[in-house]
């Protein structure tokens, strides 16, 4: 190769590389260019595909959320109901726990009352008071009574705390729901079915019976069967004489 022809080469490739290069085409030159209706209806099929498809992701989400919250529901509801049904249980397993302590008091009170009825009706022998000893148990004896009534009292209170009321039997007509007929009195100056002593008293506890009361009810005497009068037939004396 010659000296021209290389330096017109040269001029040449020199002039190419002088050249501005051709633009790209950029997003927004692609946003101008038509498109036909066979790309666009495959576009919007596959767009409808997709949609179908993620609704029926989202259907099956929600009902699986229905389902956990119907369980949650359920479960919630089953829990207030067991939390009432122990919440209403609570009372009475209280009373029934309560209700033999009670008992047990009530009786305690009774030997109490008992004791000191004795107390006071309580006199000295004939040989207490030939030994002179009457001042010493009298003072014995009134300690014990002031002993036995301030366990009474306190005993009062406790009962009286939790609401126990004894009730008053003496002079009103036989309850069966809470009297027990224990004896029977005879007394003409009251009517039938009347309570003229109390032999065990019973209570009431917030309302309801906690002790029967053992009582004796009156029974009138029945007055005695009226026998019909007989009639006082005189003898007549006979007529023997003979004709």
């Amino acid at each position: 190769m010659d000296t021209e022809t290389t330096e017109r080469l040269l001029d040449r490739f020199r002039a190419y590389l002088d050249e501005q290069p051709e633009a790209v085409p950029s997003e927004a030159d692609k946003s101008h260019r038509r498109t036909d209706l066979y790309s666009l209806f495959a576009e919007l099929v596959a767009l409808k595909n997709e949609v179908r498809l993620e609704s029926r992701q989202v259907k099956t989400v929600l009902d699986e959320f229905r389902a956990v919250f119907a369980t949650l529901q359920t479960s919630h509801s089953q829990l207030g109901n067991e939390l009432d049904r122990a919440r209403n249980a609570v009372p009475e397993q209280q009373r029934a726990a309560l209700k033999p302590v009670l008992l047990e008091l009530v009786e305690l009170r009774d030997r109490f009352e008992a004791g000191l009825r004795v107390l006071h009706n309580y006199h000295p022998t004939l040989w207490v008071r030939v030994l002179g000893r009457r001042r010493r148990e009298r003072d014995l004896l009134q300690a014990v009574a002031q002993g036995q009534d301030i366990s009474l009292r306190r005993l009062d209170q406790i009962l009286n705390a939790q609401q126990v009321v004894a009730l008053t039997a003496e002079g009103k007509p036989l309850d069966p729901h809470t009297m027990r007929a224990a004896e029977l009195d005879q007394r003409p100056d009251l009517a039938n079915g009347i309570v003229t002593e109390e032999l065990r008293k019973g209570y009431l506890w917030q309302g309801e019976l906690l002790r029967l009361a053992e009582v004796k009810v009156n029974r009138r005497p029945e007055p005695p069967a009226e026998h019909p009068k007989t009639e006082d037939r005189g003898s007549q004396p006979e007529d023997r004489s003979e004709p």
